[in-house]
C-alpha cells in the first residue's frame, strides 16, 4: 500500500513540466508566425510578378497589331488598335516611354487634320523601372537602336527592363504583323 505523501507530483516537478510545455508552445507559435509571414511574402511576390505578366501581355497585343513604328532606345511611337478589352474601335497614335521610374503608355485617336489636337490619354503601366531599353530588328540592316523610316517594316522589337524592387522582367521579343505589301516589293 502507498503512503499518502507519495501520491501526486511535487511542486518542483510541476514547475519543470510547465516550463517545458511553455518552451514547446513558444517554439510552435514562432513557427506558425514564420510560416504566415512567408506565405504573405510569397503572395505579394506572385501579385507583383502578375503585374509584369499583365504589362507584357498588353505590350504584345499592341505591338503585334501595330504599324508605322518610330522609336529610339528609350521610347516608341506607333499606330495600332487598342486591346479589345477596352472596347475602343479605330486606330490610335500610341507612345511607350519611360518617365522617371515609370513605364508610361499614352494614346490619342489617329486623325489627320483638324482633329489632330485631341488630348492624349496616359497611364502608368509599371512603377520602379530603372532600366528601359528598346531595340529593333529590320531586315537587311540587323538590330538597330532606333527606327525612323516608317516605310521599312520592323521585323522584331526587343524590350529589356530592370526593376528597382528585384522583380524579374523576362526577355520580351515581339514580332509585329507582317506587312504583305512591303514584303512583296522585295
Amino acid at each position: 500500500m502507498r503512503d499518502a505523501r507519495e501520491a501526486g507530483f511535487t511542486l518542483l516537478e510541476l514547475l519543470i513540466a510547465i516550463t517545458i510545455l511553455s518552451l514547446i508552445l513558444v517554439a510552435l507559435s514562432g513557427g506558425v508566425h514564420f510560416a504566415g509571414s512567408a506565405w504573405r511574402k510569397q503572395e505579394e511576390q506572385i501579385a507583383r510578378q502578375g503585374d509584369i505578366n499583365a504589362v507584357q501581355t498588353v505590350l504584345r497585343q499592341l505591338l503585334a497589331s501595330a504599324k508605322d513604328f518610330q522609336g529610339s532606345s528609350q521610347d516608341l511611337k506607333f499606330v495600332a488598335p487598342m486591346p479589345a478589352a477596352l472596347a475602343r474601335g479605330g486606330l490610335f497614335d500610341i507612345e511607350l516611354s519611360q518617365s522617371g521610374e515609370k513605364l508610361v503608355l499614352s494614346w490619342q485617336p489617329h486623325f489627320k487634320g483638324a482633329a489632330a489636337g485631341l488630348p492624349r490619354n496616359e497611364t502608368v503601366l509599371l512603377d520602379g523601372v530603372t532600366v528601359f531599353d528598346l531595340t529593333y530588328y529590320v531586315d537587311q540592316k540587323g538590330w538597330q537602336r532606333a527606327t525612323t523610316d516608317k516605310s521599312k517594316a520592323v521585323d522584331l522589337i526587343a524590350i529589356k527592363a530592370r526593376l528597382s524592387d528585384g522583380r524579374a522582367w523576362p526577355s520580351l521579343m515581339i514580332s509585329p504583323v507582317i506587312n504583305v505589301s512591303s514584303k512583296a516589293k522585295s
